[in-house]
């Protein structure tokens, strides 16, 4: 009996831990789209609501996408 308390706890950590990371990943990628200085304003929009509306998947979308390397203003 002690064993399934011991591994239910062990469980409910990585669970914890887990979505903590998937949600500073999320909250990550979120505020450098917003911040990024080589998106244009339409390709910031888009990647703003690829992330709000898909989560955690918009947010590896989005960190997966190229990069530019020259400011699109």
């Amino acid at each position: 009996m002690d064993s399934e308390v011991g591994f239910s706890a062990v469980f409910l950590i990585l669970v914890v831990l887990i979505g903590l990371a998937t949600l500073g990943v999320w909250l990550w990628s979120l505020i450098h789209c917003i911040r990024n200085r080589y998106l244009n304003d339409s390709n910031r929009i888009i990647g703003i609501l690829l992330i709000v509306l898909l989560g955690p998947l918009g947010s590896l979308i989005y960190l997966f996408l190229p990069r530019e390397t020259e400011p699109q203003r």
